[in-house]
């Protein structure tokens, strides 16, 4: 009896085993890679990840975060081989080449999602008859400004022209705070941009053809005499600023309350509203071309399936579960973005009210980069230039603005 109790034990735990083994291979897991979701920038992603799995029991979500700077690196060489993650994020640049390579799955212009996306968007993204990729944000870029200081100084609006700027310049002279963060490379850009475009003014398109030269471009080059007046006014100091880290040391140092403006992206709004104390607003670009600033709006990235994904069914069932509003929303909430899809509720803070005024007023570019009108080689000249503008302002505009015309020469 004995022995035949053993035997029935170990049947029923060999049963067990079997039956977990069979549970744990009907498992999916998906492999998605993403340059959102990491600590600073968490996206909604751990209440929405859960909530996936737990409308979709058989599917284990493993996402890994790779910064859109390393993605260039990492990704191409998975496609190639044919071992690519199941759902990798993509921005409108990546959806262009790695589409035109073959790499992405066609999700399909019959979609409902699809059809509700915003005309403005359906232009940059679709390819021909194909749509790869899903996005999921046009999110705003504009300036931080910690409203705390300008109100200790008599000041109650955020600036938004130049002239108002140089007000906040001259309030805080000769206090231990930093008026402005003017980092080389992106918040100087955004500011260049702002100051160089117009809303009725020349087409973005026509730079990049070569068709309109950025060194004979009126409008430009008042945008770097700007960067000047600034300097001259107390703003900054140019060369301290053109070695500051803009994804690091920039936002650190707007965090810690020593710096008034900083120009960047609304999806750092999330993690400066945990800093305790920071009484912040996102405000559009101060811009010389418009009373009421300029918002830039971003082709934010989206989701797309490369060809090869060993998980196709599920990928889609992922796709579908952030077209849903309830669940972008929480998304468009946490990254303080507006969503791509027309009717779309707005779920952005009051305390980026005067960026959505702006837009309201139509005083809103679509920034060219994320539309593809200006390549990523002529971005990163941009970058590189405006750093080594800031080094030496007594150089002639041309010196720059050149520079920038011969990249696009190189494209063509």
């Amino acid at each position: 009896m004995q022995i035949l109790k053993q035997l029935k034990l170990t049947t029923v735990a060999a049963l067990a085993l079997t039956t977990a083994t069979i549970a744990s291979a009907e498992t999916i897991v998906l492999d998605v890679v993403a340059w959102k979701g990491n600590e600073a920038q968490p996206a909604g992603f751990p209440e929405l990840l859960a909530k996936f799995e737990a409308e979709n029991p058989d599917i284990d979500v493993e996402l890994t975060y790779v910064a859109r700077k390393d993605v260039d690196k990492l990704i191409p060489p998975r496609l190639q081989a044919g071992t690519p993650p199941d759902v990798t994020m993509v921005d409108p640049s990546l959806n262009k080449l790695w589409g035109d390579a073959g790499f992405l799955q066609d999700l399909g212009q019959d979609s409902e999602w699809y059809g509700n996306l915003k005309d403005s968007v359906k232009s940059i993204l679709a390819r021909g008859d194909e749509i790869n990729i899903m996005p999921l944000e046009v999110i705003g870029m504009g300036n931080f400004v910690n409203m705390g200081i300008l109100r200790e100084h008599g000041i109650e609006n955020p600036p938004l022209t130049l002239d108002e700027v140089v007000a906040v310049c001259k309030a805080l002279e000769g206090t231990d705070i930093n008026p402005m963060i003017f980092a080389g490379g992106f918040p100087a850009m955004l500011w260049v941009g702002a100051n160089g475009m117009a809303v009725d003014g020349p087409a973005r398109g026509e730079y990049s053809t070569g068709e309109r030269k950025f060194v004979d471009d009126e409008l430009f080059n008042a945008s770097l005499n700007s960067v000047r007046t600034l300097v001259d006014e107390g703003c900054f100091d140019p060369k301290l600023q053109a070695g500051l880290d803009p994804w690091s040391t920039a936002l650190e140092e707007f965090k810690s309350g020593r710096s008034a403006m900083l120009p960047q992206g609304a999806w750092n709004i999330g993690q400066f509203s945990r800093v305790e104390g920071l009484d912040f607003v996102f405000a559009p670009m101060p811009s010389v071309n418009s009373e009421v600033g300029m918002a830039l709006d971003l082709v934010g990235p989206g989701w797309a399936i490369p060809r090869d994904s060993s998980q196709p069914e599920a990928a889609a069932k992922f796709i579908e579960f952030f077209t849903k509003e309830e669940n972008l929303s929480v998304f468009l909430d946490a990254e303080g973005a507006y969503s791509p899809f027309v009717d779309a509720a707005d779920v952005m803070p009051e305390l980026a009210a005067s960026y959505g005024a702006a837009r309201e007023q139509d005083s809103l570019i679509l920034w060219p980069f994320s539309t593809l009108e200006f390549s990523k080689t002529l971005q990163r000249e941009w970058e590189e230039s405006l750093t080594g503008f800031l080094l030496n302002l007594d150089e002639d505009n041309a010196e720059t603005l050149q520079r920038w015309d011969d990249t696009v020469e190189d494209d063509l």
